[in-house]
């Protein structure tokens, strides 16, 4: 043994040997592709034309690099099957196509179309494992795929589907339902349902804008979506409570369209209504009436809102004070009411300010109230008829009757003697009769006029008519 080799059989020669061989076999794979290896056989099946002038993958069967590129050629392998299945090729740029839908989720021809298992093996094969149905628009989500076979719902060919599998599948499982489902939706299932159940039993209403509560979460789909027949058709379904119950509204379209200004979905009744959103307020003892009260045969739009609509039949003032009960009354109750009699033509000043309204209008009279002061007022006997039907304004006012003033007419001077004078200082013994005598000394007035000549002096007032000592009034 030669102890000097350090490599053993790593010799020089040995090691350009193994290079040539790598080169050899990189070569081949570089300008034939996979041609260096055998899988198998290839599927011998013939088409009824040629596809890229080949009638079966059988019949280059020695043409490896037909189908396999080379590492550096800067194909791949679906690419190469696209030069032959250009229907594929096709398909591929139309998402809506099965295969347009199959090869953008990352699929390769191969994960369905798999070769070199024999002349006689089938050239399509699907993985439930791997295949993804989602793309084809049904999810198998609902669907055990543990349980169903492609077959089951394609039958022999994948590529086509009956639109009736699907209700013959589920007509067994629950005949009923299934013939009023169809009565309802049609037999077109595919196009509602997509295999995750967004329209079906899982479907959350809460995700949409109309949340499903009360009574509302009772009803079958079809009583608010009738005639939808597709996914898009339950979209149009509005909102709007006077889509499904204009028809049975008894208030005749009264109170508009939106019924949730009342009622709740949990039932029609107790229904609230916030009348204070009305033209006509609710307050006092208003609040405690029962709508029907004022809306009658349940007429509510028109309601008149004056007080003389309900109210009239029950005036205490048979109408003397109009119709506007609010001048006086409010909502609160009849009593206490209040009278603004300054917006009367007899205003109400001074002690008539405290004078109860029964003073005055007598058994619940007011129109034609008579305003003369005589008219509550009897005259005293103090002066009786000495006024001849003039008003007591003329000297009291409605602060009290005392201190009174004169201050109609007077053909005397009432300061005579400069001074103020009491009507009883001239008017003795009554306000009718007068005299000058309270003031001037009888005696001494009938001797002065004898002096001067004057016999008849017992009317003071035909000289001296305004009060001068002299007479006419001269100097």
């Amino acid at each position: 043994m030669n102890t000097n080799n350090r490599f053993g059989c790593l010799t020089p020669l040995a090691i350009v040997s193994a290079l040539v061989t790598l080169i050899v076999i990189a070569g081949s794979l570089l300008f034939t592709g996979s041609g260096l290896f055998t899988a198998g056989s290839l599927n011998a099946k013939r088409g009824d034309s040629a596809l890229g002038g080949v009638f079966s993958h059988a019949d280059i069967g020695n043409e490896c690099s037909r189908c396999h590129p080379g590492i550096f050629s800067g194909k791949t392998m679906d690419l190469m099957c696209l030069e032959c299945h250009t229907d594929v090729a096709a398909q591929k740029s139309d998402p809506a196509s099965l295969h347009g839908a199959l090869l953008k989720d990352g699929l390769t021809c191969r994960s369905c179309h798999p070769d070199h298992r024999g002349p006689n093996a089938p050239t399509t094969q699907m993985d439930m494992a791997i295949f993804p149905h989602n793309s084809t628009g049904f999810s198998l989500a609902s669907h055990n795929a543990k349980a169903f076979t492609c077959a089951d719902c394609h039958g022999a060919d994948i590529s086509t589907f009956a639109s009736s599998t699907c209700a013959d599948c589920h007509r067994k499982e629950n005949a009923v339902f299934m013939q009023a489902h169809s009565i309802e939706y049609g037999d077109t299932c595919l196009a509602c349902h997509d295999g995750v159940e967004s329209l079906g039993k899982k479907f959350n209403h809460a995700s949409t804008n109309f949340d499903l509560a009360g009574k509302h979460a009772e009803l079958r789909c079809a009583e608010c979506h009738n005639g939808a027949r597709a996914r898009a058709d339950f979209k149009t379904a509005t909102g709007a409570c006077a889509a499904c119950h204009q028809k049975d509204d008894p208030h005749n379209g009264q109170f508009g369209t939106e019924c949730g200004s009342c009622h709740s979905p949990k039932a029609w009744k107790p229904a609230t209504f916030d009348h204070n959103l009305a033209a006509f307020k609710l307050d006092g003892k208003h609040a405690d009436v029962a709508c029907q009260d004022c809306h009658k045969n349940n007429v509510f739009k028109g309601t008149p809102s004056d007080c003389a609509s309900c109210h009239l039949k029950d005036d205490a003032h048979n109408g003397q004070f109009g119709t506007e009960c609010g001048s006086c009354h409010s909502p609160k109750a009849w009593k206490p009411a209040t009278f603004d009699h300054n917006l009367a033509a007899f205003k109400l000043d001074g002690k008539h300010a405290n004078v109860a309204c029964a003073d005055c209008h007598k058994n619940n009279v007011y129109k034609g109230t008579p305003t003369q002061c005589s008219a509550c007022h009897s005259e005293p006997a103090l002066h009786a008829g000495m006024f001849s039907g003039q008003e007591c304004s003329v000297c009291h006012t409605t602060n009290g009757w005392s201190p009174a003033q004169y201050t109609g007419p007077h053909s005397f001077p009432m300061n005579h003697g400069e001074r103020s004078n009491r009507c009883a200082d001239c008017h003795q013994p009554t306000l009718n009769q007068w005299t000058c005598y309270t003031c001037h000394n009888q005696s001494e007035v009938a001797a002065k006029h004898r002096e001067d000549g004057i016999a008849d002096f017992a009317d003071c007032l035909r000289c001296h008519a305004d009060g001068s000592e002299h007479e006419g009034g001269g100097d």
